[in-house]
């Protein structure tokens, strides 16, 4: 179960990856200053993007990438760079801001490190150019992460469109904010080409103006054909665009393929008498709009209030339009939704999906009422909720203001009123975004039935409440000599990364943290069982959240300090359908580890766990802070016998013996893998190898013999298991070289078998001759040789080739 979409394992990659400088085509900007060439000891960002378009140094920059088909990086610094004049990238190339995190801190979302901040990088237009314009050169594709673009114009542009981005490629906005620019057409963005496409992830617009699409607009069609685009809005807040003069917020026209999931649109003005906030009509107060019939929207999850004007979603029956879990209402003295056409009450085909949205239907609601065709309202007011007559303070709460909160984007929570007859929380259906638009995990439908707590459903609206939710859990025992050798690896690597002197400082409190994190679990050395299962019941759950005093949300995370952790063995069983079966089982034991911080399953026989049965371990955490805040699940163990180690061997033959060596291999392999034979109950004095009937051990099993070497073992007998055709070997074991003057050293291979006949890995044993020469091994039956013999053939070939010349 996903908790929060950002890559933390990604971010530690990342930061692992800072110091591999010498590899790094990065090119940094060291200059906040708008330079063009003239200053060779500084780069500045629009050297930069010279320098990455003819991949050769220019200015104070770095060459960058040296092949057109790798995209060049461009890294800024903490601060703001002031542009004289617009940005014209003609080379595809990919920007970030510094990274907005503390890695002193941990995220109030995630739990984890680092914690998310407020954007540390500003481009800043000043009220003289665009930002980017990506229409003169190859149409390249942008990317820009982590940025805010303030105060963008096109006044003095050739055209007077995208006030912040004239884009004609395929543009990506990743935690990206764009404020207060204006232009005729497009006051933020302004797709221009047949090749631009948009795709917004994470971010914040506000105060942006113009009379066509204060945020977003674009051209209708190129070269005769209506203008194909894709366009993917998501997780991002708009508000505080447009003005009364404005006739749209979001202008589609052409034919797009558009997508809004998870937003919050709010407090956007448009005029009040023929504007527009999402304008998505080939008919319009204006007019005609070259909208194709083919074109699409989906709305999905977004938050959709308080916004000003005659509409705040303007649409017609020919494109297509999907609207599932948005609230569309509270937009004043307009319309929620406005159907243009004549044909409200009998349209046939208004081509208009909807489900589990919250509107208001009446059509004399003072909560701007959401105007839909006859026949499609009549098929949807099961899963509607009307908020006709419900005031605005039981549904959302007060805007809650850009914090670590919000993921630092203005947005609404839902109001849980208890017993309240109109909700947004809980619509018992999953279908909604898999995540809200903080980043945090929503629960979906295949989890649904992993939980006793069924009724925590998808909310209504781009964020959701967090309710504690825990899911079940399907383990299997795994070897802890694996797992204790890659905690050790990763506690040595984050070890090495704090002694690196060119890691950088603000990565070492998180790679201190994670050092201890993984040399605690070490521990499980000592606190195994036998063949233990080990869980961490705060991983993969959903945590709680609880109410602010301004009506805004705190995640208790899921720690040791703000729950308390339960586990009950119920027995050995399955589960059909909804019925369980389960039968007690005394052997079987489960329990809350505080030390280590997990739950440990395991059974106190050696039993493995019959084909087609679990064994149940119920779980459950409680928030400290209200003990009727609780959550259960189950574990389903699977106990599986672990494979043996077999570990490689030297032995020496001793020049001018009698070439034979004596070999006790069971000093060389282990059962650890299972764990602490010393915790069962009934075996606890159990072999780690195999034995016969007799008590014989008969575990070893020689894989290759090869032919200068004769085997001989103080028993031998049959393998155990589908292995029984092979010959196992017990007690010591006599290697003896067939001929006493043989000067090679050999190596061949061997398995173990452990108590229960399960196989090991295949190990090496290698017989070193004091008589061979470094190197000269054997390691095969037959007519194989070692390198003397290849120099032998090599010199006979050679002799005979004199032979044969001297003759003639």
């Amino acid at each position: 179960m996903k908790n929060y979409k950002k890559g933390t394992l990604a971010l530690m990659v990342v930061a692992a990856m800072s110091t591999m400088a010498a590899e790094d085509r990065t090119i940094y900007v060291t200059t906040f200053a708008d330079e063009n060439g003239e200053n060779t000891d500084k780069c500045s960002l629009r050297e930069a993007i010279t320098a990455a378009a003819t991949h050769k140094a220019f200015g104070g920059c770095n060459a960058g990438q040296p092949h057109n088909s790798v995209t060049n990086v461009i890294q800024l610094e903490a601060g703001e760079y002031k542009l004289n004049s617009e940005l014209q990238p003609s080379s595809a190339i990919t920007i970030y801001g510094k990274a907005p995190t503390d890695y002193s801190k941990r995220d109030v979302l995630t739990n984890d490190y680092p914690a998310a901040t407020a954007l540390k990088t500003t481009i800043n237009g000043q009220g003289l150019s665009r930002i980017f314009n990506t229409n003169n050169t190859n149409t390249p594709t942008l990317s820009l992460n982590n940025l805010k673009l303030i105060n963008g114009s096109s006044q003095n542009a050739r055209t007077n469109a995208g006030g912040a981005l004239y884009l004609g490629g395929p543009t990506d906005l990743n935690n990206v904010v764009i404020e207060n620019s204006s232009s005729q057409t497009g006051g933020a963005i302004y797709l221009n080409d047949v090749n631009s496409s948009l795709t917004i992830n994470t971010g914040t617009f506000q105060k942006n103006n113009a009379v066509t699409g204060s945020v977003l607009a674009m051209t209708c069609s190129d070269k005769l054909n209506d203008s194909k685009r894709v366009i993917d809005i998501s997780n991002t807040s708009f508000l505080n665009n447009g003005s009364s003069s404005s006739q749209s917020i979001f202008a589609f026209c052409g034919q797009p393929e558009a997508k809004f999931s998870a937003n919050t649109i709010t407090a956007n003005t448009a005029n009040a008498t023929t504007g527009s906030i999402i304008q998505f009509s080939s008919t319009s107060p204006q007019g005609k709009v070259n909208l194709s019939d083919l074109s699409s929207l989906s709305l999905v999850s977004n938050t959709i209030v308080r916004n000003s004007a005659w509409a705040t979603f303007l649409y017609n029956a020919a494109t297509s339009k999907t609207l599932n879990y948005n609230v569309i209402a509270y937009n004043g003295a307009g319309k929620s939704c406005h159907y243009m056409g004549n044909d409200l009450a009998t349209v046939e085909k208004p081509n208009l999906t909807l489900r589990d949205n919250a509107f208001a239907l009446s059509a004399s609601s003072a909560n701007s009422v959401c105007e839909l065709p006859k026949k499609v309202e009549e098929t949807v007011l099961k899963t509607t909720v009307d908020l006709s007559n419900t005031a605005f303070s039981s549904i959302l709460s007060d805007l809650q203001s850009a914090s670590q909160y919000t993921g630092f984007m203005p947005l609404y929570f839902p109001v849980v009123n208890t017993g309240a007859s109109k909700s947004l929380v809980d619509t018992k259906s999953f279908e909604c975004t898999g995540y809200d638009q903080r980043g945090v995990g929503r629960v979906d439908a295949t989890k649904e039935s992993d939980t006793s707590d069924s009724s925590n459903s998808c909310d209504i609206g781009s964020t959701e409440i967090l309710r504690l939710t825990v899911f079940k859990a399907e383990l299997t025992n795994t070897s802890v000599v694996t797992l204790l050798d890659q905690y050790q690896k990763y506690a040595t690597e984050y070890k090495d990364l704090i002694a690196n002197k060119e890691t950088k400082p603000e990565f070492l409190p998180y790679y201190g943290i994670q050092q201890k994190f993984y040399e605690n679990l070490l521990n499980i050395k000592t606190k195994q069982k036998y063949r233990t299962i080990f869980f961490d019941p705060f991983a993969s759950n959903l945590p709680h959240e609880v109410l602010l005093a301004n009506n805004g949300r705190e995640i208790r995370h899921l720690t040791v300090d703000n729950y308390t952790v339960e586990a009950i063995a119920k027995g050995i069983g399955n589960i059909d359908g909804k019925t369980e079966k389960i039968t007690p089982d005394s052997d079987l034991k489960c329990e809350w580890d505080s030390s280590l911080k997990l739950i440990k399953m395991w059974r106190l026989d050696d039993n493995i766990t019959p084909t087609g049965d679990k064994e149940f371990c119920q779980y459950t955490l409680r928030l400290k802070s209200d003990t009727k805040v609780s959550s259960s699940a189950y574990i389903l163990g699977t106990f599986t016998n672990i494979a043996p180690i077999a570990k490689d061997a030297e032995f020496t033959v001793k020049e001018g013996s009698n070439s034979q060596v004596v070999l006790d291999l069971l000093n060389y392999v282990n059962d650890d893998g299972d764990g602490l034979v010393s915790t069962l109950t009934k075996k606890s004095k159990k072999l780690s190898y195999f034995t016969n009937a007799k008590g014989e051990d008969l575990a070893i099993r020689i894989n290759n013999k090869l032919d200068p070497l004769l085997f001989s073992a103080e028993r031998t007998g049959p393998c155990p298991g589908e292995d029984r055709l092979y010959t196992c070997y017990g007690g010591k074991i006599t290697v003896q070289l067939k001929n006493t003057l043989d000067p090679f050293s050999y190596k061949f291979t061997y398995f173990v078998y452990d108590a229960d006949g399960k196989i090991s890995n295949e190990a090496n044993v290698k017989l070193n001759n004091t008589a061979t020469s470094e190197g000269s091994v054997r390691k095969s039956g037959g007519g194989s040789f070692g390198w003397l013999s290849v120099v032998g053939l090599f010199g006979l070939l050679g002799y005979r080739r004199y032979k044969n010349h001297s003759t003639q």
